[in-house]
């Protein structure tokens, strides 16, 4: 098939969820050889140096365009004009010609057998064509935006919170709707795509690692200076700051009651100067910004925490941990739609002292971290490898062929 992959971020380097799922799906078209042009935004500081980006795709065509991330980017003006003109910011902020201009030109020069939408954002620059749309949901959307509202405390903030999740619930219903199917990351995202468009064909193409390049190490995590307690999530998006300080002011103090000498470790690209400053006081949390590879971190770690409270789609973080043979505490909402079983293969807890009691319990015993280790990295070999992926999408495109 020839297909048109439309996005609007780049995904080198691939230092996020969304990066990563959106190579594995490239990936798994190029595997099964498929011709793949690809379109997106992307920022004039990108990387000279794609890779793998080109081995997956024919043609790479980019338009320059700084795109912040949503929770960093004010914008007042413009997210009051969207409100009354009853359209939702979320996805308006991406409207523009010169990408519509250079989605036609694409669909002019080549007869594209299908277009894949990169999350629902991508839609409102993709015009009318006889090539179906694939649209692959990294979230549903406006689901992030409910859980942000009901966590806010500022009353202005969680009134906008509310409305522009009804926008953007209202714009994902009509994205669907355009779309010939779409693909979701877990079953629990599916369920609530089903009920915006009961027509539409909706399939789970789970998000997955590379279990071959991501493995146990030797180390145990316990180091002179003590147990390490880490996270990793991009730091420009609210929910992962969130979590952090979340877990700082209501989980550690509980953990560091027994474990005094426990250090936390949170790595992630683009941490705010002032967030970080908010912490600095304490030599034992650490900050280490953007790393060129993740498993050196995850090494280290005694115990992976995922104290998510806002999120959507499934967390590639928690398979990462997975497959690197490490024990992981997190909240319901952060394993959510993942197929592990709870205390076998992950351990699930909510409240501030419960996800304190369940890692204190951990590193009070390391027989019970291995069994957890060795049964999370069992499962996302199994669950969760990059074949998996291939044979799902292999048959969603069978699907659409007849």
């Amino acid at each position: 098939m020839r297909i048109l992959f439309v996005a609007t971020n780049l995904p080198i380097p691939p230092n996020s969820g969304q990066s990563i799922r959106s190579l594995s799906i490239l990936r798994a078209f190029a595997s099964s050889g498929h011709e793949v042009g690809f379109v997106s935004f992307a920022s004039k500081t990108r990387p000279e140096n794609l890779d793998p980006l080109p081995s997956f795709c024919r043609s790479i065509d980019l338009l320059d365009r700084e795109m912040k991330n949503l929770t960093l980017q004010k914008d007042y003006f413009a997210r009051l004009t969207c409100l009354l003109k009853f359209k939702c910011y979320s996805v308006e902020r991406f409207r523009s010609a010169g990408m519509r201009e250079r989605i036609q030109r694409k669909l002019d020069e080549t007869k594209y057998d299908l277009i894949v939408c990169d999350g629902i954002h991508g839609l409102i620059n993709i015009p009318k064509s006889a090539a179906p749309v694939l649209l692959n949901c990294h979230n549903v959307e406006y689901v992030i935006l409910q859980r942000f509202a009901q966590l806010e405390r500022n009353p202005l903030k969680r009134l906008y919170a509310t409305w522009e999740s009804y926008l953007l619930r209202a714009a994902e219903c009509e994205g669907c709707g355009r779309s010939a199917a779409a693909m979701t990351c877990s079953q629990v995202d599916l369920e609530i795509l089903q009920k915006l468009q009961r027509d539409l064909t909706l399939v789970v193409i789970p998000n997955v690692v590379d279990t071959h390049f991501i493995q146990p190490s030797a180390s145990n995590g316990i180091e002179n200076k003590g147990p390490i307690l880490f996270f990793q999530g991009v730091m420009d998006w609210y929910p992962n700051r969130d979590a952090v300080e979340f877990f700082i002011q209501g989980v550690l103090p509980g953990v560091r009651a027994t474990f005094p000498e426990v250090r936390f470790v949170i790595a992630g690209r683009n941490p705010p100067a002032a967030f970080v400053a908010r912490f600095s006081s304490d030599p034992k949390i650490e900050f280490t910004g953007t790393v060129p590879d993740i498993r050196p971190y995850l090494a280290s770690a005694t115990v992976v925490v995922v104290p998510l409270r806002v999120a959507g789609g499934t967390r590639i973080k928690i398979l990462e941990a997975c497959a690197a043979g490490k024990p992981i505490v997190s909240t319901s909402v952060g394993a959510e739609g993942l197929d592990l079983d709870p205390n076998k293969e992950i351990v699930l807890a909510d409240q501030p002292g419960d996800l304190a009691r369940a890692i204190v319990e951990l590193l009070r015993n390391p027989a019970r971290r291995e069994a957890l280790s060795n049964a999370a990295r069992t499962a996302v070999v199994q669950r969760y490898s990059p074949q998996s992926l291939q044979k799902a999408l292999n048959d969603l495109l069978s699907s659409l062929r007849t």
